[in-house]
């Protein structure tokens, strides 16, 4: 019997969704409040369509001002995005910008670069 239960919890149960971005949806909007003429802030919005936990570190994002002189600004959102839920964070893009869009891209998961580097440098240590 227990086998059987087993069996069928695991074909009802859904697959871990890879991409984030089945369920993540990202809006961008220009803050006229605090941008200035050197910075163009920006509020970017994730918000969870689905039923599933994201972690924010990898949920990435790029900003790009539309126009003759395109900027980019990469960021990240922090916490967790919970289900059905939403998430929203800050980017400055240097200059006046008018139009600004927002595109995904793939976040880090795991430690990031400098930590990676500290255990290296670690382990090479000598002890004497």
């Amino acid at each position: 019997m227990v086998p059987i239960l087993v069996l069928v919890l695991y074909l009802l149960a859904e697959p871990p969704a890879a991409d984030p971005w089945v369920e993540v949806r990202l809006t961008v909007s220009r803050d006229p409040y605090t941008s200035s003429d050197q910075v163009t802030l920006c509020r970017v919005r994730a918000q969870n369509l689905g039923g599933r936990r994201w972690q924010g570190k990898t949920l990435a994002f790029e900003a790009r001002s539309v126009g003759a002189d395109p900027v980019r600004q990469r960021g990240r959102f922090g916490l967790e995005l919970e289900p059905y839920g939403s998430l929203e964070t800050l980017v400055a893009l240097p200059g006046r910008h008018a139009a600004v869009e927002v595109v995904p891209i793939k976040g880090r998961v795991g430690a990031s670069k400098e930590s990676k580097w500290r255990s290296a440098r670690k382990k090479s240590r000598k002890r004497s």
